[in-house]
């Protein structure tokens, strides 16, 4: 594929002495139309910026870390391929460092091929949430209480926890929170998705992964105790007693370009540590 327009998101509290996002936007601007969120034009010097929400580009480059990109994918007007240049500290969403970057574009910008990572559609009731492209977590709204799940994949009983929460995931989100929280590490080529008890007060609790398509449902069956879901740290919403929260795949996938196979490399590089 062929980009004419692209788009360049910056993270919010970025630090750049180097001078690399103004230089990518010098070289860009005399080859395709840009589109600057806020902060980029503020390091650019242009005076009109653009909502990511209205961002309509052909490519997305984004500087900053995982969370960045998060941040993006939740607020894009349309699916869109995402190149992301790493200025956090992780990285796994991220495929070049902002030197390296200023030196493959213009390859990038000419031919580019797209890859696509599966997200969860999350649902609370009847209310669809935005879609997680990590996770969606389930978390006591009071910490170190504890709180009582029972959930059920494809409509068959799984299991009943008292627990700080649960972490639902996506083969991405393998190494985010779900590794923490004592998950495995998955090939984001896996069509699963991974299921974590956080701090379970049973001894048989262990995590599940189960197949990308199933239907998982949720119930929090203790009254007293109200939790809250929080999709990819983004999204937060409250959760009550006999409300359900039902998990599977979304339809519309988050696009990335494709740049190497780093899978393993960036795991023993940022994990290996």
């Amino acid at each position: 594929m062929k980009a004419k327009s692209v788009g360049i998101i910056s993270r919010l509290d970025v630090n750049d002495p180097k001078g690399y996002i103004s230089a990518m936007v010098k070289k860009l601007s005399f080859k395709v139309k840009l589109f600057l969120d806020p902060v980029t034009a503020s390091l650019a010097g242009v005076k009109e910026p653009v909502e990511v929400d209205e961002m309509y580009a052909d490519l997305i480059l984004v500087f900053g870390g995982d969370g960045t990109i998060l941040r993006s994918l939740q607020l894009l007007p349309k699916p869109t391929p995402i190149f992301g240049i790493n200025m956090g500290e992780v990285g796994f969403l991220t495929v070049v460092d902002p030197e390296t970057a200023l030196y493959v574009i213009d390859g990038v910008i000419d031919d580019f091929q797209v890859i696509e990572r599966a997200r969860l559609a999350v649902k609370l009731n009847e209310s669809e949430l935005p879609c997680a492209m990590n996770e969606a977590v389930i978390i006591t709204s009071r910490p170190a209480k504890i709180s009582q799940f029972k959930i059920y994949v494809d409509g068959k009983f799984m299991e009943d926890l008292r627990a700080d929460g649960v972490v639902i995931a996506t083969p991405t989100g393998s190494t985010a929170y779900a590794m923490s929280a004592g998950g495995p590490i998955v090939d984001p080529g896996v069509d699963g998705t991974i299921i974590v008890p956080l701090a379970p007060y049973k001894l048989s609790a262990r995590p599940w992964v189960v197949p990308g398509k199933s239907i998982i449902k949720l119930e929090l069956m203790r009254e007293d105790k109200e939790s809250m879901v929080v999709v990819d740290g983004q999204y937060t919403a409250s959760v009550k007693k006999d409300d359900t929260l039902s998990f599977t795949r979304c339809d519309t996938p988050a696009l990335f370009v494709k740049f190497g196979d780093k899978f393993y490399d960036l795991v023993r590089e940022k994990l290996g540590r």
